[in-house]
């Protein structure tokens, strides 16, 4: 039902853009006969209310764009969620990537980071969830975007669901709502996080055997202690294995990786990450996650003489041509 009712609203929507474009028309020739009128003679001047035209025209052109909003990520997620799995959804962002503001009268949610797709996400379940719709800003110099929602309502939510999320002030959110939900809202809730703050990186390693490339997979670098714990909770309870680990240079603070193969295939049969979820540095800065994930899966377990040919066949994989990589891979493995 909420599929078809989000189909129903984007129909909605263009029509309204179309009556936009058609009073736009309307309203041109209107504009071309009172000049006609007031320049010919014996004419009597027709009086054309433009200001009630363009009134119509930016009122159907608005709400033309609010009923298509969304994402073709919320889409989907809309279409399979009820009102408070999304929240979890949203929950999620805001824990893992944004921070809030409520003070003296001004209730402010703000959601940071370099994938404009997931700025897209967010927008397209601020509008879903609260009708309000946030804007996008890019912060020049850092190649990095800040949504701002002003919502009350979305305000007050967060503060019930997680009081201490902004860490700003020194607080330690929680993701316990999210654990409460069921296995498929969690698996949904752990790709938006993982694509939020979560990252791959492919490694070389030297064996006895020769060169492979193992697969890692993380989430996080500095979490609070116990926001890692519910993580690494979330994650064991959809069957992925991942450790947690820290880094001396910030204490109380840790993140989580894993090596596993499986581990790091379950994650990516689930969907994996959000797609447009970039890496974000490295050799493969700028590539989609999934791809970079996908990749270095295909040639797990094989072994190379040189790194330069394990990276070649990397790199090979990385343009998802299955055929071309089973044929370096035959080329290789037959010296």
């Amino acid at each position: 039902m909420r599929a078809i009712a989000g189909r129903i609203l984007s129909l909605i929507g263009l029509a309204l853009l179309l009556l936009a474009a058609n009073e736009a028309i309307q309203a041109a020739l209107s504009l071309e006969g009172a000049l006609i009128s007031e320049c010919g003679p014996e004419v009597q001047t027709v009086h054309v209310q433009y200001n009630v035209i363009m009134l119509q025209v930016s009122g159907a052109a608005v709400l033309g764009l609010l009923m298509n909003y969304q994402s073709d990520y919320v889409k989907k997620v809309a279409a399979k969620f009820n009102s408070g799995d999304l929240k979890r959804l949203f929950l999620g962002m805001v824990v893992t990537g944004g921070s809030v503001y409520n003070r003296a009268g001004k209730y402010c949610i703000r959601f940071y980071g370099k994938d404009y797709a997931m700025h897209q996400a967010f927008a397209g379940l601020s509008y879903e969830l609260y009708r309000s719709s946030p804007s996008t800003i890019q912060i020049a110099g850092r190649g990095s975007y800040m949504t701002q929602l002003y919502c009350k309502d979305a305000v007050m939510d967060i503060n019930e669901l997680s009081p201490e999320t902004n860490a700003r002030k020194g607080g330690v959110p929680t993701i316990e709502y999210i654990l409460e939900g069921n296995r498929s809202i969690r698996q949904e809730s752990m790709r938006v996080i993982m694509s939020v703050t979560g990252w791959v990186a492919p490694s070389l390693k030297r064996t006895a055997f020769g060169y492979s490339v193992s697969t890692r997979i993380g989430l996080g670098s500095s979490n609070p202690l116990s926001l890692n714990e519910e993580y690494k909770i979330l994650a064991e309870s959809l069957l992925l294995k991942f450790n947690s680990y820290s880094d001396s240079r910030y204490p109380e603070t840790g993140y989580l990786m894993s090596y596993d193969p499986d581990t790091c295939s379950a994650f990516l049969s689930m969907g994996g990450f959000v797609e447009g979820s970039l890496v974000k540095k490295g050799r493969y800065a700028g590539l989609e996650k999934n791809s970079v994930l996908r990749a270095s899966l295909a040639i797990g377990g094989k072994y190379f003489d040189t790194p330069a040919s394990a990276e070649k066949v990397l790199e090979t994989a990385l343009c998802n041509s299955n055929f071309e990589l089973s044929a370096l891979l035959g080329r290789i493995m037959l010296g």
